[in-house]
């Protein structure tokens, strides 16, 4: 009998030592398991946060594509960010001016509230000097130009000019010089004769600082 209960007990024993054998099995696996995802998780974010802040740095700085009649070149980039808050850069393709008429007109702007440090305005100095400088040749809004300023520009009959500022109307406005020439019965080589005296989009031509 005593014998029987010591086997009894014997096997008892190694069931239970091997059911804990298991289970520390078990548990050594499943946390080495989630240590691994949790790893990789990280992992994947940190890389996906990089990627992230890679893609919203290139956003804010990348607007190359925005006004492609501002060419490139340093400066541009600060013309873009100074200028566009407080009106639309076609106000720049308006009026061309020497080092001293852009200066000036920087510090009106300045004094009128645009925001920059002393580097950011001697870019924009540069870059617009350097791009814009003084012209001759007269030039309009083409979506605010009355009927008598587009005939004086574009050397056609009222009557002609009557219909472009009517079909503009009707669209309301021009985007672009294709738009333009879309008028039906328009002079399109008088168009493309004056195109550099015309500037699509919104902006009142105010004049340079003096």
């Amino acid at each position: 009998m005593k014998q029987h209960w010591s086997s009894g007990f014997m096997c008892r024993s190694l069931h239970f030592m091997a059911l804990m054998i298991v289970c520390a099995g078990v548990i050594v696996t499943s946390m080495f398991t989630r240590r691994t995802v949790s790893a990789g998780e990280i992992s994947g974010h940190a890389s996906g946060h990089a990627s992230g802040q890679a893609a919203g740095s290139n956003a804010t700085t990348d607007n190359s594509s925005l006004h492609p009649e501002f060419p490139a070149g340093d400066g541009r980039e600060a013309v873009m960010r100074l200028c566009v808050k407080c009106h639309s850069p076609n106000i720049i393709l308006a009026y061309g001016q020497n080092r001293t008429g852009w200066e000036n007109t920087i510090t009106k702007m300045a004094r009128l509230g645009a925001k920059g440090s002393d580097e950011d305005f001697t870019d924009v100095a540069d870059y617009l000097t350097a791009n814009f400088p003084p012209t001759a040749v007269q030039k309009i809004f083409v979506n605010m130009a009355t009927d008598k300023q587009i005939a004086a520009v574009l050397e056609i009959s009222v009557d002609d000019a009557k219909a472009i500022v009517a079909y503009r109307d009707k669209i309301k406005g021009f985007k672009s010089i294709e738009d333009m020439k879309s008028v039906p019965n328009v002079d399109t080589k008088k168009i493309d004769a004056k195109k550099d005296s015309l500037i699509f989009g919104a902006g009142a031509p105010t004049p340079p600082a003096s």
